[in-house]
């Protein structure tokens, strides 16, 4: 899949966050059909380590991201349990090795990561979504957004096969 522009990704951004309530719940119906597997992921991911802000934050941008890929070049595949087990894997043994490295090796793997990256916008969203301050009264705490952005880029992974 070509990268998904930055145009695409603020322009469903913005519909995203400001689609009323019972669209929203339709878009969650209509994931639960298209790619039922991505819905149980984001639903089970962190259930023992988020609090309700964080499960709620982490579907909302789960949702997100399946809108933005929806706009790429190609049609999405179904995913499948095995197939976010694989990119999941790939995700941890990455963070693996770059819990093994020194902090110089961390800030240049990083970068390269970073900038090799197939969906640069995409994951460019994610980090500036978990990296905003939340409302008031929502509570995501710092040592979440790590395991969030795992999650979510998982979720990106497997958008981009």
């Amino acid at each position: 899949m070509k990268p998904i522009s930055l145009e695409v990704v603020e322009r469903t951004w913005r519909k995203m966050s400001t689609m009323p309530l019972k669209e929203s719940l339709e878009l969650v119906n209509l994931m639960k059909k298209q790619q039922p597997f991505v819905l149980v992921y984001l639903l089970a991911v962190g259930h023992k380590i988020f609090n309700q802000d964080e499960q709620e934050h982490l579907l909302y941008l789960g949702m997100v991201i399946w809108q933005i890929m929806l706009q790429g070049n190609k049609q999405l595949i179904k995913v499948t349990g095995d197939i976010l087990d694989e990119e999941e894997r790939k995700n941890i043994k990455m963070l693996e090795y770059l819990a093994d490295g020194s902090e110089t090796d961390f800030i240049d793997t990083t970068k390269k990561i970073i900038n090799s990256y197939p969906q640069p916008e995409v994951l460019k969203y994610v980090v500036e979504a978990l990296m905003e301050e939340p409302e008031e009264e929502c509570l995501i705490r710092d040592e979440s957004k790590g395991y969030m952005f795992i999650y979510l880029k998982t979720i990106i992974d497997c958008f981009n096969r």
